[in-house]
């Protein structure tokens, strides 16, 4: 059996559109247990998933996510042009509202919810965070609230969020006084920030690394004490590592 836990980064994303619901239903059908999304805000404060701050590579559209309102939001595409020409123009940007449905249909599935820099530099921490929880509560128990903001996650365990992660941008920064204290649940790290040899298990946290499509790799990386690997490819990696568990 293969042992080794994979997070699909953005759903399903080398075969359909990232951070869409279809995307991200299709890695669950595919037997994804774990799936990672952005969330930013609409001009009116409705979360959606979305990564870019510019929306012309997700949407061929000019402006980010807060130029637009809710109501102009969900009628744009997501459909990334220049990867799928127009073979998904149908596909719209995915309210949030639509993932936590979808999460509430598939209990055995966990969701790291990314608040994007951006979001939180146009509405502020405790908008975001509000306008998130709200909507995150049905599934509290199947989600963990990530970000590379330092401030937006030790405001969410201020308030007693029960899962959090942070998105470290230097394999050092693991070690910094706010991480300490807040003692995070999960850490998410660039494999290419990591020291090149040596154990990186971490006490009292889950080691989560991105961004891996190799098998040898993936094993390689649990083997030096990562707990999870995090991969856009999560079809094609959980394929190849069934074959090496399972020859």
């Amino acid at each position: 059996m293969n042992p080794i836990k994979l997070v699909a980064h953005r759903g399903h994303q080398t075969q359909y559109p990232e951070n869409t619901l279809l995307s991200l239903a299709e890695a669950i059908h595919a037997g994804a247990r774990y799936v990672e999304t952005d969330i930013q805000l609409s001009q009116d404060q409705v979360p959606v998933l979305y990564h870019d701050n510019h929306m012309r590579r997700i949407s061929g559209v000019k402006g980010a996510i807060h130029d637009y309102s809710f109501a102009e939001l969900i009628t744009i595409p997501a459909y990334e042009p220049k990867r799928f020409g127009d073979k998904f123009i149908d596909l719209k940007i995915t309210p949030l509202a639509d993932l936590v449905r979808l999460l509430v249909a598939h209990p055995q599935v966990h969701a790291f919810i990314e608040i994007k820099r951006c979001a939180i530099q146009q509405q502020g921490i405790e908008v975001l965070y509000r306008r998130v929880t709200d909507l995150l509560m049905p599934i509290v128990e199947q989600c963990t609230l990530i970000s590379f903001s330092i401030p937006f996650i030790e405001y969410a365990y201020q308030t007693a969020w029960p899962s959090l992660g942070v998105v470290v941008e230097r394999w050092r920064d693991i070690e910094s006084p706010p991480l300490q204290t807040i003692k995070p649940d999960y850490i998410f790290c660039d494999y290419k920030q990591l020291p090149r040899t040596g154990t990186i298990g971490l006490p009292h946290t889950r080691l989560v690394i991105y961004e891996i499509d190799k098998a040898v790799t993936a094993i390689k990386l649990i083997e030096r004490g990562a707990n999870m690997i995090e991969t856009f490819a999560f079809v094609e990696l959980q394929q190849a590592l069934d074959k090496r568990f399972h020859s």
